[in-house]
């Protein structure tokens, strides 16, 4: 894998631009030294195919495309277009359903290739995923935005935490039940809290759901169906010691995943350990068939 100096700004491509984390991560990166987040800019597009089936896709992928070109980006024809002429890659396509042949249509380029918060539907994808990358000497790079957040993150401190209560918005849409769509931000940062090892997965419909770690540590995750910008957590870092944050969702809670890409890029190691990123796709699909069942899951290993 390639890491490069911390000289010019690494040039970023976006793949799939119907979430509005196309424009914004273009905005964010500016010229990659003025801009709010810098060593980074985007430099070439590729508008991605969005499933007719698929409201987010495709209901907003013609304005999102139009934004980005204002901005000054180049809209390429394919995707291996935009991977000739850049650095690192930036899977921003909403559809997780896409995620999978872009990662696999892309490793060979063997650079960066970052795919934003939902990395896989199913554990089976991201065990191909980070097999590819493995072999073409791409680096792997995943995360939700909300766990690079300075408020998580000065919440957790250092080390990892003993529990995690989480309460955020859980939207669904076609294709991507349960936790898979915006849930999926819940899971991550409940993995970042309390680091891989899941071991089960209990979903009741109408409740909440846990998840449960070898060790005994839990998390649980909750919230309404309509989005809403806030997602609060009830941290326990120790015994008797506990810390509450809040996440509200904007542009500025971006910042701190770009500049961990950035950081990747530049040094070659993972911004999420492939650990976290399997463990988060097996509580998605695990919670899933649980909701199904009406039973608790326990995760495959």
């Amino acid at each position: 894998m390639t890491a490069w100096a911390a000289t010019n700004p690494l040039r970023f491509g976006l793949i799939g631009v119907d979430s509005p984390h196309a424009p914004s991560f273009t905005r964010l990166f500016g010229d990659g030294i003025t801009g709010t987040v810098p060593g980074g800019t985007v430099v070439s597009a590729w508008k991605g195919e969005a499933a007719p089936d698929f409201p987010p896709g495709r209901d907003r992928i013609d304005a999102f495309a139009d934004e980005v070109a204002a901005l000054g980006v180049p809209l390429r024809d394919t995707p291996e277009e935009v991977a000739a002429e850049c650095d690192a890659l930036l899977v921003v396509a909403s559809d997780s359903r896409t995620h999978p042949g872009y990662f696999t249509r892309l490793a060979p380029f063997g650079k960066p290739l970052y795919v934003d918060s939902r990395f896989a539907p199913a554990s089976r994808d991201a065990r191909a995923m980070l097999a590819a990358a493995r072999t073409h000497g791409c680096l792997p790079l995943a995360g939700s935005p909300k766990r690079f957040t300075p408020e998580f993150r000065q919440a957790l401190g250092d080390g990892r935490a003993e529990r995690i209560d989480l309460t955020g918005p859980l939207p669904t849409q076609p294709g991507h039940p349960t936790l898979a769509w915006y849930g999926v931000h819940l899971v991550d940062l409940a993995v970042a809290a309390l680091g891989p090892g899941c071991v089960l997965v209990d979903a009741p419909a109408g409740e909440r759901t846990t998840v449960t770690w070898a060790d005994g540590r839990t998390a649980t995750l909750g919230g309404e169906e309509e989005w809403s910008p806030l997602t609060t957590g009830h941290l326990t870092v120790a015994p008797g010691t506990t810390r509450d944050f809040t996440i509200e969702a904007g542009p500025p809670m971006l910042t701190g995943l770009l500049a961990s890409l950035v950081h990747a890029c530049r040094t070659g190691t993972p911004n999420v350990p492939e650990a976290e990123v399997l463990d988060i796709v097996a509580v998605v699909e695990a919670a899933h068939r649980s909701r199904v069942t009406g039973a608790p899951v326990r995760l495959r290993r």
